[in-house]
């Protein structure tokens, strides 16, 4: 006897049957795009299986091929579906831990944001943080570490702070909270290479000294210089003895280029 022709099964309704399924084939458990999947039917359409959404499910090209006209036992099915939920359940509480994680990440930074601002209030009495230096001491809290950012916060308020009344100014307070950020950056700088935090200090004699310094070539210059072989005691000297930016520049190029040569 001649087989019925089989029906073809419509674009939505297969798309139906790749959510339920989840993209994925049901018998060997390889998602779409990584196969392409096809509608196989639970009960072959040889015998007598219809095109009913529950007769149907996912199965990628291979194994729809080597299936042919075998029946997925009922209980196949289960097995399979049971370890989707139970995968899916997984991946929904490993999700929910990660959030609660990153929550908790969240208010242990918020709670060491507060705690450094209390020690600036207390360095500096009668300031606090506004919003703008908060931003400023979470961005510092990510770089560096609390223990190295108290140490500096306290370092600046000794070196910066001037009083007037038994009150520190609020210029000094200005001044001493911009170079916090510095100077935990020269601290860093100076556990890789010692004698660079060196370079910045004599970069600050020849900018505190000179009515006119650039900044960058002011510390390329000493870079370079030290690079071939300039001694930072040599250098310091120098920056104290020149008369002015421009001598000290010319000097500085032509120790560079003079031993450069060599």
């Amino acid at each position: 006897m001649p087989r019925t022709p089989r029906k073809s099964i419509s674009k939505s309704v297969r798309f139906e049957v790749f959510k339920r399924d989840s993209f994925t084939c049901m018998y060997c458990g390889r998602k779409a795009p990584e196969v392409i999947l096809e509608i196989d039917h639970i009960d072959p359409v040889a015998n007598g299986g219809s095109n009913d959404i529950l007769n149907l499910l996912s199965a990628c090209k291979g194994c729809n091929a080597g299936k042919s006209d075998k029946q997925l036992t009922e209980t196949a099915i289960l097995d399979k579906q049971r370890a989707q939920l139970d995968e899916l359940q997984e991946r929904r509480e490993q999700i929910d831990m990660m959030f609660k994680w990153q929550q908790g990440l969240a208010s242990l930074e918020d709670d060491v944001i507060e705690r450094l601002g209390k020690l600036w209030s207390d360095s500096v009495p009668g300031y606090s943080l506004n919003q703008t230096g908060a931003q400023s001491m979470r961005r510092l809290a990510k770089k560096y570490q609390i223990d190295e950012i108290t140490a500096v916060i306290r370092t600046a308020a000794t070196h910066y702070l001037r009083f007037e009344s038994g009150k520190p100014t609020q210029e000094s307070v200005e001044e001493a909270w911009s170079k916090v950020a510095g100077i935990c950056r020269l601290n860093k700088l100076e556990q890789t290479s010692p004698d660079l935090k060196r370079l910045y200090y004599i970069r600050g004699i020849v900018r505190n000294r000179f009515d006119y310094c650039n900044d960058v070539l002011a510390l390329q210059l000493l870079r370079d210089a030290h690079e071939v072989n300039a001694s930072v005691d040599s250098l310091e000297s120098f920056a104290k003895s020149a008369s002015c930016w421009s001598s000290w520049k010319s000097g500085m190029n032509e120790y560079i280029d003079e031993h450069t040569s060599d």
